[in-house]
């Protein structure tokens, strides 16, 4: 795995400890509510340097679908919110399109640096 994608999971990871944290400080005072803000734009300079190398619709279908999966997650793991099957089901096709958008990309043998394989 290469550093962009390094870097790309950090981003995600980055992403997903934002949004819980943002559900977690709603009745916090103000100064303890800018850290999901601060973590989101950590996130954002991550993935601008994942952009670097990984084409753009992979990266940002990765940050943002694996985000998606990952707050499902966090959501379910730290806040007691529910996983039906139909959700389950859909965070499984977000995953699954990301494998296929992943795939698709390059035309030639030239053009796998951006591949996560």
């Amino acid at each position: 795995m290469s550093f962009h994608w390094l870097i790309l999971l950090a981003a995600i990871a980055v992403e997903i400890v934002a949004t819980a944290a943002l559900k977690s400080v709603v009745s916090a005072p103000w100064l303890l509510g800018l850290l999901p803000l601060v973590l989101i734009g950590l996130s954002f300079a991550l993935l601008s340097i994942a952009l670097r190398v990984i084409p753009m619709a992979v990266a940002y279908a990765v940050w943002e679908g694996l985000g998606i999966v990952g707050i499902a997650a966090a959501g379910y793991l730290l806040f007691g919110e529910h996983l039906s099957p139909e959700r389950i089901l859909a965070l499984a096709a977000i995953i699954a399109g990301i494998v296929l958008l992943e795939r698709g990309v390059g035309h030639g043998p030239d053009d796998d640096e951006g591949r996560l394989a």
